[in-house]
């Protein structure tokens, strides 16, 4: 089955009238590009995974709404997402201000055919609690390299010539750590720390990745 079919067969599973136009699906609300894989959506695959939450919420009326967000405390940055999903998908999110915290924005996207395209791909709804890659991102090694980059400028540091990432996850660690070492990035085994009382786990790995956030001049 290809992506298309897939995010309309999980519409036709929520009765969400849509229909398929070549590379585009439309809905009542709106006509979306289908793209296919390419770096940026493994990019983007992995700052979901590192910053990004898909939410469904009850609908008054019934029915959901299907959220997309991005967290940063850098708005230069989600300028920089928000033209990706323009590029790829002909369509802008909205970048809202944390009034609460210093620095803290979020870029929120309302589109039930970009929800479930990265549902599709592997991303997972609510809670991140599973430790599994995407598929594309195990079967290429250079969406591989771009998922992990897109991870690292979201929930990783970088020292010199070395990059640290921070998860709750320790499977996840373990299978990137697997995935890093095929491509010679000398990864470490998972270690763990505590914040608040909380395990973190962490794995350190030689900077040779395509870094757009933690190296790039915005």
């Amino acid at each position: 089955m290809n992506l298309i079919n897939e995010i309309s067969s999980e519409l036709t599973k929520r009765n969400i009238f849509h229909k398929i136009e070549k590379n585009f699906i439309r809905t009542r609300k709106s006509k979306i590009k289908v793209p296919i894989i390419t770096n940026d959506i493994a990019y983007l695959l992995g700052v979901i995974r590192g910053d990004g939450s898909l939410c469904q919420s009850k609908r008054k009326k019934g029915g959901y709404h299907y959220i997309f967000r991005i967290y940063s405390g850098e708005e230069k940055y989600l300028n920089y997402l928000n033209k990706l999903f323009k590029d790829l998908f002909l369509i802008e999110g909205k970048i809202i201000k944390d009034k609460r915290k210093q620095n803290a924005y979020h870029l929120v996207i309302k589109n039930v055919i970009i929800f479930f395209y990265f549902v599709s791909l592997g991303s997972e709804i609510g809670k991140k609690k599973f430790g599994k890659l995407p598929q594309i991102v195990k079967d290429k090694q250079r969406y591989f390299r771009h998922y992990l980059a897109g991870l690292v400028d979201t929930d990783g540091s970088t020292y010199n010539k070395r990059i640290q990432l921070k998860q709750k996850s320790r499977p996840l660690l373990k299978n990137i750590r697997v995935l890093a070492n095929r491509m010679g990035l000398n990864c470490s085994e998972p270690k763990v720390n505590y914040t608040n009382q909380k395990p973190y786990y962490y794995i350190r790995f030689d900077n040779r990745l395509p870094l757009r956030l933690k190296q790039s001049n915005f």
